[in-house]
């Protein structure tokens, strides 16, 4: 054949076939784009050099896995497309004499074309939005722009190879076809799956069983620990549940509909029916794709900018002071007597408003059924070994109760005061065989120091008496990984926010100051001195937060396509064989007007169908996500709530404008003469 014959036959194939080829390749190009601008943020040496680099480099890596992982997939299931549409004009070349080796010569020439356009365009816009990309980051981490314009080569090498495998992938996958499929089949295999499909009761109830199953999961797990162990079953049941009903689901609920004969014969309920039994067929894991990504788009987008917007609420938990130093030890008394030294040393040199100090000790407890706590030794190699009952467990003498609220109380051996964040009744505790009499339960009680537990957590004010007894019961039992006692100090700084931050650094080194020279002296036993600065925490969480913000944005946008395009060939699919279904609807005595109306009717359906699953999927998480959060020391459920909905509501009108744009194409399909 002429020399450049195939290249030819290639570009006009690509030009004939525009209208899912240029989706495609826009498609493949934005997934580049990606890649290389999350890459660029990664390879960026000047991201080395921010404060807290190491917590933003972690998440821009699992940005880079999560965009290699979906490009993988989302890529083979848009050519898995593109081959379907032009299997009759594939069939076509063989029957005109075109050898399976000229066609697949053909394909790979499209392959390379498509690949070069995509690597080339992804790049080339890659490059203009990575400096967009990494301003926003600093933005969102709160860090000055400081980096000039660069383009980085790993970052293109990772993405050729990348990119270059997936297209050598789709290559081998579309020959393979080519060289499976008889000339007749590939003529045959645009209109195929035209059959009636069959009721899979197996099937649906096992999609049901899973679903079910998931849910209750998300809505009855209690601890955040066990959330956060039990979160990917869930997901994955959830998703398993959501395939297995789409594909096999719906057709048995549109059957049942079926066998409801006054339900059916009627005019828009019959072709209502028998149209949604095909199209569910044909397009449901397509539409359950559709529902997973935006699921995962809603998830990701709700919870990380309820935690950029509960910042402050997370930091009054955490670190309510300017300052808080730690010391920890066995003794009590040296204990005292570091309190003393540290206070005269800030009084003497730092300007404040307050201090608080506190003497307690922290430890954990495992539930029982009959409500008593015990001390005991548990299985802490994974999340999952954890007991659900886990608690947290902080006791404090009346004294330091007294000393932090300025309320004196007088409390008799085995006599408490109480506080917990789901009981809150009862006139007596028990606690490792010992009942103790609740002589009032505390409504809210603000410690000195980090006010946050990932767990449900127990809070006793006792006398002295008691406190050394339960002190001694939790070291008989945890011996060498027992609590020890720990004084924590709260300083509340006076000034700007400038001199707050020197002042503050100045109490961490006279603290460490301190027990380097009484270790020195061999005259206290107390070690493990922890300082904490709020402003520097602060940066901490607005590093790890914003970083979380940026990837849930970028992945939210990578999903979005990801549903769009999704949504763009099923309108294309759909445009196509409605042609069809109008000809053969009218030719039948349906009206022209009767039949625009009844297949819009299930095109809605079928569009939002995944919308409304998502919906239900979001809301039957919220309880389980709201868990996870707490984690991260977000407990603002109102705050979530907020921020779920809004999400929802802004979501639902970018899918129906994404539905209203793709839908010109279905209608001009369908109506062309």
């Amino acid at each position: 054949m002429r020399k450049g014959f195939f290249a030819r036959l290639a570009v006009v194939n690509i030009r004939k076939n525009k209208q899912i080829y240029v989706p495609y390749i826009l498609a493949c190009l934005f997934n580049v784009a990606m890649l290389y601008m999350m890459l660029f943020i990664n390879h960026n040496a000047g991201m080395k050099t921010i404060r807290h680099s190491g917590d933003v480099l972690m998440i821009t890596t699992m940005g880079v896995g999560v965009i290699v992982i979906f490009s993988f997939i989302f890529l083979l299931y848009s050519n898995s497309f593109l081959m379907k549409r032009r299997q009759k004009e594939l069939g076509l070349y063989n029957i005109l004499g075109l050898e399976k080796k000229h066609i697949s010569r053909v394909m790979m020439l499209e392959n390379l074309f498509s690949a070069l356009i995509s690597f080339v365009g992804g790049i080339l816009v890659g490059i203009l939005g990575s400096k967009l990309a990494l301003l926003l980051l600093l933005k969102l981490i709160k860090v000055p722009a400081s980096f000039g314009f660069e383009v980085s080569v790993p970052a293109i090498r990772i993405c050729l190879e990348v990119f270059g495998a997936i297209f050598v992938l789709i290559l081998l996958v579309n020959i393979r076809k080519v060289y499976k499929t008889n000339p007749i089949q590939l003529l045959q295999a645009q209109n195929a799956g035209e059959k009636e499909p069959k009721a899979k009761w197996l099937m649906a109830v096992a999609g049901f069983i899973c679903l079910f199953i998931g849910y209750y999961i998300a809505i009855t797990t209690e601890s955040p620990l066990s959330a956060l162990a039990l979160f990917f079953v869930a997901v994955v049941l959830v998703m398993a549940g959501t395939y297995l009903l789409f594909t096999a689901g719906s057709i048995v609920v549109l059957k049942v509909l079926r066998w409801n004969k006054k339900f059916y014969y009627k005019t828009k309920n019959f072709t209502a029916v028998s149209g949604m039994l095909y199209r569910m067929k044909q397009n449901a894991v397509g539409l359950a794709s559709i529902c997973i990504l935006s699921t995962g788009v809603l998830l990701m987008i709700s919870s990380t900018v309820c935690l950029n917007s509960g910042l402050d609420d997370i930091m009054n938990k955490r670190c309510p002071a300017d300052v808080n130093v730690l010391y920890r030890g066995n003794s009590y008394e040296d204990l005292e007597k570091m309190r003393e030294k540290l206070l005269g040393k800030i009084e003497n040199q730092v300007s404040y408003e307050k201090i608080n100090t506190e003497i307690a000790f922290s430890s954990t407890l495992v539930g029982s059924e009959d409500g008593s706590w015990k001390f005991a030794n548990v299985d802490g190699s994974s999340l999952m070994a954890m007991p659900a009952s886990l608690e947290t467990l902080t006791v404090v003498p009346q004294e330091e109760y007294a000393r932090v609220t300025g309320e004196e109380i007088s409390l008799a051996p085995g006599e408490v005061l109480a506080y917990h964040n789901g009981k809150t009744d009862g006139e007596t505790l028990e606690i490792h065989n010992k009942v103790y009499q609740v002589k009032e339960w505390l409504k809210n009680y603000q410690y000195v120091g980090d006010n946050f537990s990932s767990m449900d957590s127990l809070k006793l004010v006792v006398n002295d008496e008691d406190f050394f007894a339960l002190f001694l019961q939790q070291e008989e039992v945890y011996q060498s990984a027992m609590s020890l006692m720990e004084l924590e100090t709260d300083v509340y700084l006076s000034g700007s926010e400038e001199e707050k931050y020197a002042s503050a650094i100045k109490v961490s080194d006279l603290a460490s100051e301190l027990l380097d020279s009484e270790k020195a002296a061999g005259t206290i036993e107390v070690g493990m001195n922890y300082s904490t600065i709020k402003q520097e925490l602060y940066n901490s969480f607005y590093s790890m937060f914003g970083g979380i913000l940026f990837l849930g944005i970028f992945l939210g946008l990578l999903f979005l396509m990801g549903a769009a395009m999704i949504i763009y060939y099923k309108q294309v699919s759909e445009g196509y064989e409605d042609k069809e279904r109008f000809e053969i609807m009218q030719k039948v005595g349906m009206t022209h007007k009767e039949v625009k109306s009844s297949i819009h009717r299930q095109i809605l359906m079928v569009f939002f169908l995944p919308l409304g699953m998502a919906a239900l999927h979001i809301a039957m998480a919220f309880p389980m996500v709201k868990r996870l959060l707490a984690l991260f020391s977000m407990t603002n459920s109102g705050l979530f709530a907020r921020c779920t909905v809004v999400t929802l509501l802004v979501f639902a009108l970018v899918y129906g404008v994404i539905y209203g744009l793709t839908a010109k194409v279905y209608y001009k399909i369908v109506e062309r003469k």
